[in-house]
């Protein structure tokens, strides 16, 4: 099954790019690959859309707002 993984600057937290891929790519001193939620690729296509350049994982996978809020997605950028 193929995946949606964002690529991420180690140094900016800033989303590259979005790769599929069968399983995880390999992360790098300069990227991590983070899976992509349905909400959060939702949530990056729309700040595409609106025109943003430089759009941060933090922004896509901030907190769903339900009623019983939870993370769509976690990572730690070390």
């Amino acid at each position: 099954m193929i995946s949606a993984y964002f690529v991420v600057s180690r140094s900016s937290g800033n989303i590259i790019r979005i790769t599929w891929r069968e399983r995880p790519p390999d992360d790098t001193p300069t990227v991590i690959n983070v899976p992509v939620s349905s909400s959060s690729l939702l949530r990056y296509e729309d700040c595409y859309a609106s025109g943003e350049d430089l759009i941060s994982l933090q922004s896509v996978t901030r907190l769903a707002k339900a009623n019983n809020a939870k993370p769509q997605n976690s990572c730690r950028i070390v």
